[in-house]
């Protein structure tokens, strides 16, 4: 992708990653990473390479024809959202391999509990697949505003001119269309400050660990639309056990999509709390003044 628009609102997701609300000032004590060289890990905070962020195909087999594509796209989000879901696709072209346009929609609709997003830090399932070219696209938009979970909603419009997509297998050899190139585009995510404390409340549950969030409490602040800076107020349960603490940190984009952590720190409320937070400072220094690209698509080509 040879040009990509960065947001705040993007760098939202990346709160549950660098720190979860008080006294945002304190967060903004936090210097600007430094302009020396630093280490930059090979793992991206958000990797949509192995089709994470694509278009479910659901079969083996690619289809052949544009009928099949839009019937097995609208099979394949029926299967992930809840009944009666609004699901609007549209395609047309000359062949299915040069498309004119290609639109979904899926406004409104609410998600199955099964296909809830998971957080990062998921176990490495081996070396991302290389894309296989498939299609061309003059005009490609996706759009979910809102789209619904259990407990938050978020919202996230695409929009590509002369996209590239290419077929990605995932475990079980089932096919997904996933961007992989374009002329020019623009993605923005957005989750509303209530959405990403129930979704991060709800994500905790959910795994049933020893580990529970009863509340958070989140503030983000930005200087530039390449800057977040993250404090967040946690109170959960260890083993029964309550607990609270505080993580604060900042992030900052530089100009080859990396994302810089400084300042990630953990301070604990209560004795547990800072026996937690003891734990979490150990992680949490493995990122510090370091960087990580900040998002990964099939192929290389972003920009």
């Amino acid at each position: 992708m040879r040009r990509v628009y960065v947001s705040a609102g993007c760098l939202v997701f990346l709160a549950g990653v660098v720190g979860c609300r008080s006294n945002v000032k304190e967060a903004r004590d936090i210097a600007p990473p430094t302009t020396q060289a630093v280490t930059v890990f090979e793992k991206p905070a958000i990797n949509l390479a192995k089709g994470g962020g694509g278009f479910p195909l659901d079969v083996v087999d690619a289809p052949r024809t544009i009928v099949a594509l839009k019937e097995l796209l609208q099979a394949a989000y029926a299967a992930r959202l809840e009944s009666n879901p609004s699901i609007d696709i549209q395609a047309a072209g000359r062949s299915l391999g040069e498309l004119d346009r290609l639109s979904i929609d899926i406004t409104g609709s609410t998600v199955k509990t099964a296909y809830t997003p998971q957080g990062p830090g998921g176990k490495d399932d081996g070396p991302t697949p290389d894309p296989r070219p498939f299609m061309r696209v003059g005009k490609l938009s996706y759009i979910a505003d809102p789209l619904k979970y259990a407990n938050y909603a978020a919202s996230m419009r695409l929009e590509a001119t002369d996209a590239r997509l290419a077929l990605i297998p995932d475990q079980d050899k089932k096919l997904s269309l996933a961007l992989y190139d374009c002329r020019e585009g623009s993605a923005r995510i957005s989750v509303g400050i209530d959405d990403l404390e129930h979704g991060l409340i709800a994500g905790s549950r959910s795994r049933g660990l020893a580990f529970s969030v009863e509340s958070v409490e989140i503030q983000l602040q930005n200087d530039t639309e390449r800057d977040l800076f993250v404090q967040m107020d946690v109170k959960a349960r260890v083993l029964l056990v309550p607990t609270a603490f505080r993580l604060i940190g900042r992030a900052d984009v530089d100009d080859n999509f990396n994302i810089h952590f400084t300042g990630l720190s953990a301070q604990g409320f209560d004795p547990s709390g800072s026996l937690l937070a003891a734990l979490l400072q150990g992680k949490l220094d493995k990122l510090n003044d370091r960087a990580a690209p900040l998002m990964r698509l099939p192929g290389d080509k972003i920009r």
